[in-house]
């Protein structure tokens, strides 16, 4: 019986052990899951951090179209364009030239003959174009006359006829005066007849 008495130390001693290291591998396994979770949580937090950060300075999410400046005055708004630079409050304003009204015989196969009556408005790119307008006003008047006389009655009907014609006098004028000063053309009234 001594030698089971000192035998049942040891077993027990062994079995302490075995439950021990189970015990441990349990502790250990579970640390490891639970530090698995903390890293996918973490990593998921950054991604959210990285996708929310890229849509405000994309602009997609709050970053407005305008800031504010400090003025002599305090704070105003100020315009700022696609690239982020400061519209001048000038340059933010459309601005218009008004051209005489125009009165054009169109080319016409046979002997009817068919008018045109038009009378237009002109978007320019800022307000320093209107005395590069005014010095070319003949100049402008003769582009449009010349371009007019040749079209047909069919060739103005309807929308896609006057979208046509928009692009082409945008084109023309451009081309004669100088590139870009024109950015578009508003038809106040256009008779045929």
């Amino acid at each position: 019986m001594a030698k089971k008495k000192e035998e049942a130390p040891e077993e027990t001693a062994n079995k302490e052990a075995e439950a021990g290291t189970e015990g441990g591998e349990e502790g250990e396994g579970g640390a490891k899951k639970g530090k698995k979770k903390l890293v996918f949580i973490a990593g998921g937090l950054v991604l959210v951090i990285v996708i929310v950060a890229g849509l405000f300075l994309s602009g997609v999410m709050g970053g407005g179209k305008k800031e504010s400046a400090e003025g002599e005055h305090g704070t105003e708004e100020v315009a700022v364009d696609e690239h982020g630079q400061p519209i001048p409050k000038e340059a933010a304003k459309p601005v218009y030239y008004e051209l005489p009204e125009f009165l054009v015989n169109l080319n016409a196969t046979g002997s009817k003959v068919s008018f045109l009556k038009m009378s237009v408005t002109l978007e320019l790119r800022d307000a320093a174009a209107v005395a590069t307008m005014d010095a070319n006003k003949p100049r402008i008047q003769d582009t449009f006359n010349t371009y007019l006389r040749e079209l047909r009655a069919s060739d103005i009907q309807g929308s896609a006829g006057i979208y046509r014609l928009r692009t082409e006098l945008i084109a023309r004028l451009n081309g004669t005066i100088e590139e870009g000063i024109v950015k578009d053309i508003l038809f106040g009234e256009i008779i045929v007849q």
